[in-house]
């Protein structure tokens, strides 16, 4: 009884078949309603399907299928079409699988000649964001990847046969451009410099490189060529500093100088020549002690003005750390020279730090507010003395503990504290 009912079932699919629609050479996109503005439906289209009918014993496509075929060809390798196709190549014949490949080659073989290659070939715009030079496009070429099938129609089960529910696929090859960009272009696309977050350490202070903050250019093939090399020379010891004392170069402001450091080097982008705002992306830290942490100590970077090249504070965050305190700056490549770190003071304030004198001629002295100063002077087993103020602005530590406090590996921390 159970075989009697599926042959009655087969027959009834074999005579909905019967009656189904005769398969036209045209393009369609796979819908189970009918497509209303085939027009519309058919600009770059996710999905859409060339149906070539033959017939029967025919293994070449006639002439009047060219110009479906070419109308498939100007939707899939438009340069313009921001799609990216694959290509599926169904062939549907009968007993003789000979003449169904033959039909699928041929298919094949067209888009190849469309493309002077052995295999087709896709020309694409890539539209692409590049943190320098901002959204650009880039071409991209690419073999069209193509899979083939052929099948025996009379293997088949009855839907298996039928496009969109009422056309007939006997004799007939089914082109579907399915819109794949991973497996046209592959999944990895886009090139950061770093290619992962990186850490440069100099003597105390060390910087933080998250991947992609010299240069990131998204969704391109490309490669982010040139090499990088980076290098922190940190100048905190004052009794460095206070050989050659003076101000925080600044038009109007007056600056303490406490320290500061020189990014050096060479990376693969001209912070002048971009035109995006670069993100500050990277971060610098220097150890400080308690007493530069109740100082307040800002850090000031070079900063592009309506007047140029100026001296301006940054964003300075306080670290807590297990066992170490740290300031810590969020810098991009085109503040990538010297930064210092200190203070703004007040003209009233100058005498509170240092020691006024009467001329340049004395060693170490510099000019503010129209008269001259020195950071320390020696006192009477020559050591260098600073008025206290000051001397809360440097790093002052025994030798031992400025050793063990020396950075070690760190990731970004959460929650930190701005300094206002």
């Amino acid at each position: 009884m159970l075989g009697v009912l599926k042959r009655l079932v087969y027959s009834l699919l074999l005579c909905a078949l019967s009656i189904s629609a005769v398969a036209q050479t045209g393009l369609y996109v796979p819908s189970a309603k009918p497509v209303r503005n085939m027009q519309k439906a058919l600009l770059n289209p996710e999905v859409f399907c060339l149906l070539l009918q033959y017939e029967a014993g025919e293994s070449s496509y006639a002439d009047e299928d060219l110009d479906m075929l070419d109308s498939a060809y100007r939707i899939a390798f438009d340069v313009n079409n921001p799609r990216l196709y694959t290509m599926t190549i169904e062939s549907f014949g009968d007993s003789d699988s000979a003449v169904a490949s033959k039909r699928a080659e041929s298919i094949c073989r067209y888009f190849s000649m469309r493309s002077h290659a052995q295999f087709p070939i896709r020309y694409a715009n890539n539209p692409i964001h590049c943190s320098c030079s901002g959204d650009t496009v880039e071409v991209l070429r690419f073999e069209v990847p193509v899979s083939k099938s052929v099948y025996n129609c009379n293997q088949l089960p009855p839907d298996r046969l039928l496009f969109n529910k009422n056309i007939s696929l006997r004799n007939t090859v089914l082109v579907t451009f399915r819109d794949n960009p991973d497996e046209c272009v592959g999944e990895a696309r886009g090139c950061y410099v770093p290619f992962q977050d990186s850490t440069v350490y100099g003597y105390y202070a060390w910087m933080v490189l998250s991947k992609g903050s010299i240069r990131t250019v998204l969704n391109t093939k490309d490669t982010c060529h040139g090499e990088m090399d980076i290098k922190i020379d940190d100048h905190l010891n004052h009794l460095e500093l206070l050989d050659h004392y003076h101000l925080i170069p600044h038009r109007n402001q007056l600056l303490a100088m406490a320290g500061y450091v020189v990014i050096g080097g060479h990376w693969p982008v001209d912070a002048d020549s971009c035109t995006m705002a670069q993100k500050d992306s990277i971060f610098l830290r220097i150890p400080v002690t308690q007493e530069q942490m109740d100082a307040k100590l800002r850090f000031y970077a070079k900063v592009r003005t309506a007047r140029g090249m100026e001296y301006k504070a940054l964003p300075t965050r306080k670290v807590p750390g297990k066992g170490q305190l740290a300031l810590q700056a969020s810098l991009n490549i085109s503040m990538f020279d010297t930064i210092y770190i200190g203070k703004r003071l007040q003209e009233k304030e100058l005498g509170k730090y240092f020691y006024e004198v009467d001329s340049p001629v004395e060693a170490a002295s510099f000019k503010a507010a129209g008269k001259y100063y020195v950071a320390s002077r020696p006192d009477k087993n020559g050591e260098p003395q600073m008025k206290k103020p000051l001397r809360a602005l440097f790093r002052m530590v025994p030798i031992q503990q400025d050793e063990e406090g020396l950075p070690s590996k760190t990731v970004i921390p959460k929650g930190e504290e701005i300094i206002e």
